[in-house]
């Protein structure tokens, strides 16, 4: 499970309204991955609970993630 929190009334293409409280819950894959997407502009995400990664997500962040920069070896002139 999800939760959110935005300004009261604040909805997004009319399925998802925070109300008056401007807190929404949900527990639907889809609308979660939806809001995080909007998450830090529009909205905040205020559970406590880390979102799963998966085994997909581990490999993108492998393939990801740059070689440290190497360091030029010193010359010396003569």
């Amino acid at each position: 499970m999800a939760k959110y929190t935005a300004s009261p009334h604040y909805s997004i293409v009319g399925e998802i309204d925070f109300g008056v409280s401007g807190v929404y819950e949900t527990e639907d894959v889809d609308e979660i991955v939806q809001l995080d997407s909007l998450v830090p502009t529009w909205i905040k995400r205020i559970d406590t609970q880390e979102p799963e990664v998966t085994k997909e997500d581990e490999k993108v962040a492998e393939t990801d993630a740059k070689p440290a920069p190497r360091t030029r070896k010193a010359t010396s002139a003569k």
